[in-house]
């Protein structure tokens, strides 16, 4: 197993309160209908999902101790089983009418990696999130949009 970390950063802004976005993502074991194609369970503070990458590809799959929340600005998971093991930091900025999603990881490669290189890995993981989380801002943003078209009625 190679013993290569990486950090890397991912940032997407969202139309919707941090406190909703928050939810939504603390939720995932309850409520991953927004992932398209995701399966997510789970006791309270831990969350295994597996998620698909790419239309023709495996899915990928990673258990996750959720730990400290800090109130709406955002939460660690503790990567410990799938392709990668490390730390995964969401912040959640404020910003104008909505929220910047920071996904942060800082991992290496875990004991389902297989044959796959480390760099191989943290971008099918990468990839499957950006998946979810572009699915979540089309969600929220259309219930925003549809809350605006109520309102002016």
């Amino acid at each position: 197993m190679d013993a290569v970390r990486f950090q890397t950063t991912d940032d997407l802004f969202i139309r919707a309160p941090q406190k909703v976005i928050a939810r939504r993502v603390l939720d995932l074991a309850d409520d991953a209908s927004w992932w398209p194609g995701a399966r997510a369970s789970g006791p309270y503070g831990y969350v295994v999902v597996r998620a698909p990458v790419e239309r023709f590809t495996t899915r990928v799959k990673f258990g996750a101790i959720i730990s400290p929340v800090r109130e709406w600005e955002g939460f660690t998971w503790t990567l410990n089983a799938g392709e990668i093991v490390g730390r995964a930091e969401w912040w959640l900025e404020r910003f104008g009418d909505g929220t910047i999603v920071h996904y942060y990881l800082d991992v290496e490669r875990g004991p389902r990696a297989r044959w796959r290189r480390t760099s191989t890995c943290v971008r099918r993981h990468r990839w499957a999130l950006r998946r979810g989380l572009n699915a979540l801002k089309d969600a929220l943003e259309r219930v925003q949009a549809g809350e605006g078209t109520r309102r002016s009625s």
